[in-house]
């Protein structure tokens, strides 16, 4: 029988060290599939977006080319046709910023004919839906507040009206304007503190503008009521 070779600490390591790294073979042979999927998806992913984002570009191109033929439509006075263009620019780009504007637009040709439940859908879809800002913003909430106004909904349209004001105090002659616009509605809602609040503020903003000289006729008709 021969003489047993002692196995050295450096032998041993040397051992563990092709275990582990016969281990980490196996680990990523079972797993190879697995990430290689892994990575497949992340690449049609990316793939996806890219193609996404492709596609709205174009949509919204064609979107605002459609909804630019609808705004000339209207301005030349074919409101029939334009109702029918803006209106396809709603159902055949749903979810564009065009397809916005147009809700918005269709809101406003609606309250001009007198449709006020089927603008007040149309402003109310606009603002809720495309959560519009800047200039259209304005547009359908004065539209609204308008059309509860026409609806003899005063105090709905008061607070629209003082919404809007507040919101534009960088713009003297608008801020004045819609608050105006809030004191004759709280005076037609027979609230006559919030008339009275409003036209002060009217005042207060420009003291030598018209509006300050209308305001300040209704001021003192709210005081009278009011008993201040």
């Amino acid at each position: 029988m021969g003489k047993r070779k002692r196995i050295t600490k450096k032998e041993l390591k040397h051992d563990a060290l092709l275990e582990s790294a016969s281990q980490l073979t196996r680990i990523v042979e079972h797993h190879l599939p697995k990430v290689a999927i892994g990575l497949a998806a992340v690449v049609v992913v990316i793939l996806v977006s890219v193609v996404v984002v492709r596609a709205r570009r174009s949509t919204e191109r064609d979107a605002g080319a459609a909804l630019t033929n609808a705004v000339q439509t209207l301005n030349s006075g074919l409101v029939e046709q334009a109702e029918t263009e803006m209106g396809g620019v709603v159902g055949d780009f749903p979810g564009t910023r065009s397809a916005g504007a147009a809700t918005c637009y269709l809101g406003t040709i609606y309250y001009q004919e007198g449709r006020y439940d089927e603008a007040l859908q149309q402003f109310d879809e606009y603002l809720t839906r495309y959560r519009g800002a800047g200039n259209l913003r304005r547009v359908a909430l004065e539209g609204k507040a308008s059309v509860h106004e026409q609806l003899r909904d005063f105090q709905e349209a008061a607070d629209i009206y003082h919404q809007l004001a507040q919101g534009s105090r960088e713009i003297p002659t608008a801020f004045s304007r819609f608050m105006l616009s809030a004191m004759r509605c709280y005076q037609a809602a027979g609230d006559w503190a919030n008339a009275e609040l409003a036209a002060q503020q009217v005042i207060d903003a420009d003291p030598e503008s018209n509006f300050a000289g209308e305001a300040r006729v209704a001021l003192a008709e709210a005081e009278a009521r009011s008993g201040s």
